[in-house]
């Protein structure tokens, strides 16, 4: 699980604007509620012993998560007063709590993570502008329409033959002429052998 949390402010946007216009800045951060970014973390406190869920509702944290656009292990610079606000009162209650709350089912939240990931986030510029990559969308181009190809002649495509292929062909041209001459031949000399012979019986 990723520990990483945000402030979020439960004012209207209308008492936000009106505190900043008032120069009431640092009012804000005591009118803040802490969200963790991975819904796993809130499952985890959602699954944990009533005295673990009131120690956070008490310090400042709420029950449900929050999707960042942060990179993991970041935060807003503006939110360091809120958030060491936060921690300092989880601690508070972490001490005086009337049983010991380690011993209690914390639902597998971590709290030596929790603890470690609060102290090496560091604080991301106001002024930097985060924006989340998206994964690249290949782009479907349609197929051009198939046109018909006209028929091509057979000297068009002996034309477009390479070297190899025109000796090739003219070769098998060759072949097949000569194959044909032969049976021509074979054809005739049968032809004049059974003639002969009809004459032979006739008795000429």
């Amino acid at each position: 699980m990723i520990y990483d949390f945000d402030m979020h402010s439960v004012l209207p946007l209308a008492a936000q604007r009106g505190a900043r216009t008032a120069g009431r800045e640092g009012d804000l951060s005591g009118q803040q509620i802490a969200l963790f970014r991975d819904p796993r973390v809130a499952d985890a406190l959602r699954a944990a012993d009533p005295e673990i869920q009131q120690l956070f509702l008490d310090s400042g944290f709420g029950m449900t998560s929050w999707a960042s656009d942060l990179p993991d292990g970041r935060f807003r610079e503006r939110d360091s007063a809120a958030r060491n606000r936060v921690i300092s009162r989880f601690a508070a209650n972490l001490r005086k709590a009337p049983v010991d709350l380690r011993q209690k089912d914390w639902g597998g939240f971590a709290l030596s993570r929790f603890t470690d990931s609060y102290l090496s986030a560091r604080a991301l510029p106001n002024h930097v502008r985060i924006t989340r990559a998206e994964d690249p969308v290949p782009l479907v181009r349609p197929r051009p329409p198939r046109r018909d190809r006209p028929q091509e002649g057979l000297m068009a495509r002996f034309l477009g033959l390479n070297v190899v292929q025109k000796v090739s062909a003219m070769g098998l041209i060759a072949v097949t002429y000569l194959l044909a001459v032969a049976l021509w031949h074979i054809a005739e000399a049968a032809h004049l052998a059974r003639q002969v012979q009809a004459e032979s019986l006739m008795g000429f």
